[in-house]
């Protein structure tokens, strides 16, 4: 029984599409205080147990804990998170939150569910006008390099890649570590972070198909990365 109960409580879902959220201050140093300032923040993905959002203020870790307003699946939710994990990401950042006392939780599990059902059987990846605007400018590029490569976006998403990608198994609509490599978290070699605040080539070390590869990541600005290997 309590190993399902954690089962649902892992359970995690990546968005196709971030969510805007809005946050306010909600303790520090586990002692509550009342801030008024509303923090607009972006849901990437959620789980049972807590989410990852952006934005542009440098929190401090496992000291802050905040008051997120969100909708999901016609859903309001109204959830307080601590600060676990931070990642720079050009001038945002990116937090990996933990639920703090959260009573709600069969509630967003349901929906967890509903969305993983419907995004999976009606659409593998939902891109917004802007990324599908520029997809088509780089998908002839793409059969031009002699090796696998593929287009993500700034959180991971694979929306495009070439023929050598595909007979890899490469997938559209998921994270590039979960159908690249099998992976559940990013890669140890992966440069992405380096590649957004750049305007040249980045490469690094990597395997690919169990063979040692040079992995490459060219920012072609706008929240997309052509990545290949070598």
């Amino acid at each position: 029984m309590l190993e399902n109960k954690e089962k649902r409580q892992y359970f995690r879902v990546d968005l196709f599409q971030a969510i805007p959220a809005s946050a306010k201050i909600y303790a520090v140093n586990s002692r509550r205080i009342e801030v008024n300032k509303i923090i607009p923040v972006t849901l990437l993905n959620l789980s049972g147990s807590g989410l990852r959002i952006r934005m542009t203020y440098n929190l401090p870790i496992d000291v802050i804990i905040l008051n997120i307003n969100f909708e999901f699946e016609n859903q309001n939710f109204n959830v307080c998170a601590r600060v676990i994990r931070k990642i720079k990401k050009g001038t945002t950042y990116e937090y990996g939150m933990k639920f703090v006392d959260f009573q709600n939780i069969n509630g967003l599990i349901y929906c967890l569910n509903m969305y993983k059902i419907k995004n999976t059987k009606f659409r593998k990846v939902e891109m917004d006008l802007r990324v599908q605007k520029y997809i088509g400018c780089f998908v002839r590029f793409l059969d031009l390099i002699e090796s696998p490569a593929f287009i993500i976006t700034d959180y991971r998403l694979v929306v495009a890649a070439n023929a050598l990608a595909q007979d890899q198994g490469i997938k559209l609509g998921e994270r590039c570590y979960q159908t690249v490599h099998n992976r559940t978290a990013v890669c140890e070699h992966c440069r992405l972070e380096k590649a957004l605040c750049s305007d040249h080539l980045i490469e690094n070390e990597a395997p690919f198909v169990r063979q040692k590869c040079i992995a490459r990541w060219l920012n072609t600005e706008d929240g997309l990365i052509i990545h290949y290997f070598i």
